[in-house]
């Protein structure tokens, strides 16, 4: 760019060298975006610091982000790593409903082709993928995980009136750690929390920690710096196909209910290698008789909590991991927690 002011340009030469039209620039100063100075004559003049801004709001603008969002960003207002999270987290659901999308059309197509009487097959498989998308949609996040992120460590060593399922966290944790200890290789562990967990594997494994909670991954890099995460759910892992050997979940696999977890076991299926595990810790029960016996004797505050969560049976996950070609190994840790150690036959 030429310019005769002092190292300041006019909005015609900063649009040019951009390849944008100036009514670009002037969107971006109504939004409060750009403040560039002002001539004698009026017309608008850019710095290099206004420029390289303009440069900053068009990548973000690539990458996704609202006006907003990078308002807050530019000013301060808000945490950039929270909401290049978030951004992720929306891209990567984009990813997988393109995906969900993608298949269905070639199953669409596969049956146009083979099927003379394919339309009510068709309008099965296309009514399959749409519960599929409004399951992925509506997942939330109810029990407020971001709220409690920062105490989320001295929440756990309390002691409660309910299920009391922590009460023997340290011994969970370790006998997990032993578990996934049983072989080396790509390690991702789904719903990592503020990483206890996840840095013990550190030293021993290829770990990565997902979460759905942004707070909690936070507080995670907060207590362990050199700790790969990425936000995402069990039902839309940001990993890419085959590419894991182990992938573990403790304390967390109860927040899916019946339908989010076979949608969850064949995502996690997705992502595993050949030859790899799926180990759960997790508080269920052996079967549903078992859990009916707790019931009976178990207190009113219990009760609430087995309500509140999505608790289920060993024996209903068995099944639904046998159904993508999985064998599986049940052990009992106390009362209340097993574990559970899947591999593909």
């Amino acid at each position: 760019m030429q310019s005769v002011y002092n190292n300041m340009y006019k909005i015609n030469e900063v649009a040019e060298e951009f390849n944008v039209n100036p009514n670009v620039l002037r969107f971006y100063e109504k939004k409060k975006l750009l403040n560039p100075s002002r001539n004698d004559n009026g017309y608008r003049m850019y710095t290099i610091e206004d420029i390289l801004q303009f440069q900053i709001i068009l990548l973000y603008r690539k990458m996704g982000f609202s006006i907003d969002n990078i308002s807050k960003i530019l000013t301060d207002e808000g945490k950039p790593i929270e909401m290049f999270f978030k951004q992720y987290n929306q891209l990567n659901h984009h990813i997988h409903t393109m995906k969900l999308i993608g298949d269905s059309l070639e199953k669409c197509i596969d049956l146009m082709f083979d099927d003379d009487s394919y339309l009510n097959s068709l309008i099965s498989a296309m009514k399959k993928t749409a519960g599929y998308i409004t399951q992925l949609d509506s997942w939330e996040d109810k029990w407020g995980f971001d709220t409690i992120a920062v105490d989320y460590d001295n929440f756990i060593r309390r002691p409660h009136p309910g299920l009391d399922f922590y009460k023997n966290y340290d011994k969970v944790i370790r006998i997990t750690e032993e578990k996934v200890n049983e072989r080396t290789g790509n390690v991702v562990e789904i719903g990592v929390g503020t990483g206890n967990l996840a840095s013990r594997l550190m030293n021993t494994q290829n770990i990565i920690g997902i979460d759905q909670s942004v707070n909690m991954l936070m507080v995670a890099k907060g207590k362990f710096p050199k700790l790969k995460l990425r936000i995402g759910t069990f039902m839309e892992l940001p990993l890419q196909e085959n590419s894991m050997d182990t992938i573990v979940s403790c304390y967390a696999f109860h927040h899916c209910n019946n339908d989010d977890r076979k949608i969850a076991l064949k995502e996690m299926d997705r992502v595993l290698k050949p030859c790899g595990r799926i180990i759960v810790t997790d508080l269920m029960f052996y079967d549903e008789e078992a859990r009916k016996n707790f019931e009976k004797h178990c207190s009113k505050a219990e009760y609430r909590d087995l309500q509140d969560e999505y608790f289920t049976t060993a024996i209903n996950i068995k099944a639904d991991a046998k159904r993508l070609g999985f064998s599986c190994i049940m052990e009992q840790i106390d009362e209340l927690i097993w574990i559970l150690t899947f591999e593909k036959q």
